[in-house]
């Protein structure tokens, strides 16, 4: 990580990521899907956002977060793929990780 990254990373409260950033490549992944999925897809993102550890870890489970944003089990699923593949996030041992800039 270079200097300017540091510095970024500090006025951003000690965040790896750049929360615009996410949510714009979010809106680019998903602007060829339904525009429910889209929608799904970003209030995902913000909820990442606002509940991941500042390193950008999420520890919550499938069903906690099903829960949480009213979704489907199955919409859900479908989103974090998309994400994954587009390799914005990554899902190991139940938790949810953000993919360093």
């Amino acid at each position: 990580m270079n200097v300017k990254a540091v510095e970024n990373n500090a006025s951003n409260n000690a965040r790896p990521f750049s929360e615009e950033k996410i949510l714009k490549e979010c809106r680019h992944y998903f602007s060829s899907e339904t525009a429910r999925t889209a929608e799904i897809a970003e209030r995902f993102m913000e909820y990442f956002i606002r509940n991941a550890s500042s390193e950008g870890v999420l520890f919550k489970t499938i069903k906690e977060i099903t829960h949480d944003l009213n979704i489907s089990h199955q919409t859900l699923t479908k989103v974090l793929k998309r994400l994954e593949e587009e390799e914005i996030i990554y899902r190991r041992n139940g938790i949810i990780g953000l993919w360093q800039e």
